[in-house]
């Protein structure tokens, strides 16, 4: 008799998706397609779930959710929008939406560094959980606050140089930084369900409205968004 198939959790798909990833190169479609509805069923934080999409190589699905996080303090959100971008290969927007991110873990302003802060509520929700006290940006490059723009720069040289060496260490990389972040928003929000996505959601301002014109929206589904 066949044991039933045991259902997926975050353990399991990460099991899955980290050995799998690759975003040296744009993706044309998810790695594992029939993952995609398993990953939105879960319910998981709206930057855990993005992030296992990226993971997937699932732009699309990412899309959908990080245009809802574009703005302090939803800094994990901002910074997975510049990877998405730097997957797809529009350097420009992922360059704007990692400097947006380092502004504000550094507690500026986006756009507004060395000119206005941000206001204490929003530095306290931008606090994670993890040992040290570290701040995101800190805490997922290593103390190396370039390390977004150069990671960006280097798949930008990658890929114009078609054929070079180095993609093995550029992908281990890049997988390395999904998994801070991921480590990150495990202990900043939890691995258990957010029916209502809503709760994570911020408004954002009219420069960040207008990057996001052309953005890709996706399906709602069931759940409340």
């Amino acid at each position: 008799m066949a044991h039933p198939k045991p259902k997926p959790t975050l353990a399991s798909l990460l099991d899955t998706l980290l050995p799998t990833v690759h975003l040296t190169k744009p993706p044309p479609h998810p790695t594992h397609p029939s993952l995609t509805p398993v990953i939105s069923s879960l319910l998981l934080h709206p930057t855990i779930e993005a992030a296992l999409h990226l993971l997937n190589a699932d732009l699309p699905s990412a899309h959908f959710l990080v245009r809802h996080m574009q703005a302090p303090p939803a800094i994990e959100g901002m910074l997975l929008h510049s990877i998405l971008h730097r997957s797809e290969g529009d350097m420009p927007n992922a360059r704007a939406w990692a400097s947006d991110a380092m502004d504000a873990s550094d507690g500026w302003v986006p756009k507004h560094k060395g000119a206005e802060r941000l206001d204490f509520n929003t530095v306290q929700a931008m606090k994670g959980k993890v040992a040290g006290g570290k701040r995101f940006a800190e805490f997922v490059y290593g103390g190396n606050k370039a390390g977004a723009e150069r990671l960006i720069e280097d798949v930008e040289r990658w890929r114009k140089e078609k054929g070079a060496e180095g993609e093995e260490e550029l992908a281990a990389r890049i997988q390395g930084e999904l998994e801070k972040v991921l480590e990150w928003c495990r202990k900043k929000f939890g691995e258990g369900q957010w029916a209502d996505a809503r709760a994570a959601w911020v408004k954002h301002g009219e420069e960040v409205r207008k990057m996001g014109e052309d953005m890709v929206s996706g399906d709602k589904g069931f759940r409340d968004f």
